[in-house]
């Protein structure tokens, strides 16, 4: 076997290379404070209401006729017949009596005054000390000139319903609470 020669001999050099790693940390720098204010203004609203009557009149016949008549609808009035026997040598049916019900609408125009709610956002920029830089305001007639209260609510707030003074039935708003706009 030969000796190894200490000049034939591999040199092993190491190559190095540097890498850089870099993080982000979070640094808070400031803020940001929304205050929202619940305001109200009456808006008047107008509808038409309809009513139903009924007038009921008694008329008398004594018409002869074969047996128990049905009831019949002439125009809006609903006639309903009245029939009893009466004994003769021979049994004859006679309308004694007619029941004419005549259906009736009336229209009205109703007014009613209703607290419509909305809200007024105050944003606030912080700086990071807490202090606050910069504020911004909604005007108040900018909510209220931007809907109506026959519009359908975007969200409606369940704790902002309203008392009506009309009675539940000649409310226009019966069953449903009025609207209160969100922004």
């Amino acid at each position: 076997m030969p000796e190894d020669n200490p000049s034939d001999r591999d040199v092993v050099i190491p190559v190095v290379q540097e890498q850089v790693h870099v993080d982000a940390k979070p640094v808070i720098t400031g803020g940001v404070r929304v205050t929202k204010h619940v305001e109200s203004h009456d808006e008047l609203i107008q509808q038409q209401l309809r009513t139903g009557h009924a007038d009921i009149k008694r008329v008398q016949t004594n018409r002869i006729v074969d047996g128990p008549q049905p009831a019949q609808r002439v125009g809006n009035t609903l006639i309903i017949p009245v029939v009893s026997e009466i004994l003769r040598v021979e049994k004859q049916w006679v309308v004694t009596e007619e029941i004419h019900i005549t259906q009736r609408e009336e229209l009205r125009t109703v007014e009613q005054t209703v607290p419509v709610n909305y809200e007024r956002a105050e944003v606030e920029r912080l700086d990071e000390t807490g202090t606050v830089t910069q504020k911004e305001k909604q005007q108040a007639g900018e909510a209220r000139a931007a809907h109506s209260l026959l519009t359908p609510a975007a969200g409606v707030n369940s704790a902002s319903s309203a008392k009506l003074p009309l009675s539940e039935e000649h409310s226009i708003l019966k069953g449903r609470r009025p609207p209160v706009r969100k922004r």
